[in-house]
């Protein structure tokens, strides 16, 4: 591949192709962080400990399989490249396992914890083979700083337009699926399995769409000690990495807790608990142009901040101050806390890839789906632990499904759902301050590993803080 390839611009329709398959992943997991934890609690009925260790179980899985797959991506070869197979081969499962993961085939008390455990790692295994591969491509099909950005800007639209359907439709499809198929359980099943047939097309669309687009298609050779000299010696790596791994606690605690917010605090009907899951998520799509204008104008970082910060507050204080009948302000909270959401699809996920960099100038070679990998493993181990904690927390306060909760239960979930979220959040900003990427620095980066293409002399002085 060119440089000159490397640096064009990617068409309109490239994008959007590739975006695409971001809607089957953001879908179900949206479907999994939101509605999970309570379907296992009020639908199929298993304590609420057990419930969060189920998820903790997935997420912990998830977390090894991540570095493995994305180790495995970057040896692959083959004549269609080393990521875009993954998405082809893994299309069909996606969508079969979205559908069982909401079914309840009534195996017994036993039988149905089994089921469920075996469940939430078949889900993790699929979603690792197409997000791993999937986001790893997108690293390396452009090296512009700003051009990243707005290739995940595409992918952040269409992951808002699926947490959409998949936070606020739902309710509504399980209601009207009930009625189709006798029972409550019935209805999710059939909910699940519309939403599982649909995930399938949208990979298909972005495994055509990115055909000869990867700029690194052979496959690098990977050994188990380059997770430590690549990765965890890498310092623009290991502060993305954290403030990655604290955004995703905070984000999944609050999608964790705030259906049980909205039911038993606020006592939103489930119209209500569809609206508000609207206002959240279908306003990150306004936010992107003005998150990509700032990312722009002063740096990702400096966005990152400027609007998690605004969550930050929002969230520790507005929450805390919210009353049963305040369902206006209620919904206009949730309006300011997409900017935050937005903020992380959009700008750590760009920041990766220049962590990368720093790497190929140290080992020429492109490894993305090793950091990939690793930074998942490190996320989802975070969030694996945290969201048992959820549920460990909702069995100790004596949070019982379906029932009128005491004043201390509801005094619990409120700060679970206010201070908690707003605690890994404000973590995760202190991440950003002291990360030393910047678009001089990536500049003079791309520059050094040109040169040393060339074989010829790059400066080093001026990338010693990333170094």
């Amino acid at each position: 591949m060119t440089q000159h390839m490397e640096s064009q611009k990617l068409p309109f329709k490239t994008k959007m192709g590739y975006g695409a398959a971001e809607l089957s992943s953001t879908l179900t997991w949206t479907m999994v962080s939101v509605l999970f934890l309570f379907y296992l609690t009020d639908i199929v009925g298993l304590d609420p400990a057990f419930a969060g260790f189920v998820l903790m179980l997935g997420a912990m899985w998830d977390a090894v399989s991540d570095p493995t797959v994305g180790v495995m991506s970057d040896r692959f070869k083959s004549r269609w490249g080393r990521r875009r197979p993954f998405l082809l081969g893994v299309a069909v499962p996606f969508g079969l396992i979205t559908w069982l993961l909401f079914t309840d085939f009534g195996f017994g008390e036993v039988g149905t914890k089994i089921y469920f455990c075996l469940g939430i790692v078949a889900y993790y295994t699929a979603a690792t083979l197409l997000d791993v591969p999937y986001t790893s491509l997108g690293a390396e099909m452009t090296q512009d700083y700003d051009e990243r950005t707005s290739l995940n800007g595409f992918r952040a639209v269409f992951s808002q337009v699926a947490a959409i359907i998949a936070a606020a439709l739902p309710w509504v499809m399980v209601s009207f699926c009930s009625d189709i198929a006798g029972s409550e359980k019935a209805g999710w099943s059939l909910m699940a399995a519309i939403f599982g047939l649909a995930t399938i097309f949208p990979i298909l669309i972005a495994w055509r769409a990115t055909r000869g687009r990867e700029m690194h298609p052979g496959g690098v050779a990977i050994h188990l000690r380059d997770v430590i000299d690549g990765p965890l010696k890498n310092k623009t790596f290991l502060y993305t990495m954290g403030l990655y791994a604290a955004a995703s606690v905070g984000l999944s605690s609050a999608a964790a807790t705030m259906v049980y917010f909205m039911k038993y605090y606020m006592n939103l009907n489930e119209t209500q608990e569809s609206l508000a899951f609207l206002f959240l998520f279908a306003c990150t799509i306004l936010w992107i142009p003005v998150i990509s204008k700032v990312s722009s104008k002063y740096g990702k970082r400096e966005a990152y901040m400027l609007f998690i910060g605004l969550w930050v507050v929002i969230q520790a204080v507005g929450i805390m101050l919210l009353t049963p009948a305040m369902i206006i302000p209620f919904y206009l909270i949730m309006v300011v806390a997409s900017s935050g959401v937005m903020s992380i699809s959009m700008t750590i996920w760009a920041m990766i890839p220049d962590a990368v960099e720093v790497d190929e100038l140290k080992f020429g070679q492109r490894r993305e789906g090793l950091f990939f990998g690793v930074i998942s493993f490190i996320r989802k181990l975070a969030v694996a632990f945290f969201i048992w904690m959820i549920g460990i927390v909702l069995s100790k306060i004596g949070y019982v499904a379906g029932q009128t909760q005491p004043d201390g239960v509801l005094l619990g979930i409120r700060l679970l759902y206010a201070e908690g979220v707003a605690f890994f959040l404000l973590l995760s900003m202190v991440g950003a301050y002291m990360l030393p990427m910047t678009r001089k620095r990536h500049e003079a980066l791309k520059e050094a590993i040109q040169l040393k293409k060339e074989g010829r002399a790059w400066d080093e002085e001026s990338l010693r803080d990333i170094l």
